[in-house]
């Protein structure tokens, strides 16, 4: 969209403040925003992708566990977030829906954290700049895939047509 999903806005309130807004009312102990915002933490290698800044929330922070949610997925509901969390941490294993790689929970491991490590540290990476997938990121984790129950609260939106279904959807909501 050649914009900054994050800032746009809906009823007044940015996409980023949305998903805070979502998460304080799931089971996350904290927000924490990775990004160039001002109260967010730096990416530890730039460029790296969404990848890049759950590394640097986990070395800043040292948290047990990260719940990854997009800005540009405005649907979102805190039920579909807090099942991924309650499978999570019942299998103590990354949890997502079947054909989605967002929105995850993701335990910190040392395997997590050395994958991701080695991955940025490696000649790929310093060569192409490019960062890890989800997709590889859970090949090598281990991942439960959990079966999609609303299918629309997973609609992310990438083009300004998506964003406008996903505004006009919201606007109507009570």
């Amino acid at each position: 969209m050649k914009t900054d999903k994050g800032m746009l806005s809906v009823n007044g309130l940015t996409n980023v403040d949305r998903m805070n807004t979502l998460l304080n009312r799931c089971q996350v102990n904290e927000v924490i925003t990775s990004g160039q915002q001002a109260d967010s933490i730096a990416d530890l290698y730039p460029l790296g992708g969404p990848l890049s800044g759950i590394l640097s929330v986990i070395v800043q922070k040292k948290p047990s566990a990260v719940v990854v949610v997009p800005v540009d997925m405005p649907l979102l509901t805190s039920s579909a977030i807090n099942a991924l969390i309650t499978q999570g941490l019942a299998q103590q294993k990354a949890c997502c829906y079947e054909s989605y790689s967002l929105p995850v929970f993701i335990p910190v491991t040392d395997l997590l954290i050395d994958t991701l490590t080695v991955e940025f540290e490696s000649d790929r990476y310093q060569q192409d700049g490019k960062g890890p997938s989800f997709r590889y990121l859970m090949n090598k984790i281990g991942c439960r895939y959990l079966p999609v129950i609303d299918s629309q609260a997973l609609i992310n939106t990438n083009t300004p047509q998506e964003w406008d279904n996903a505004v006009k959807f919201l606007q109507q909501r009570p």
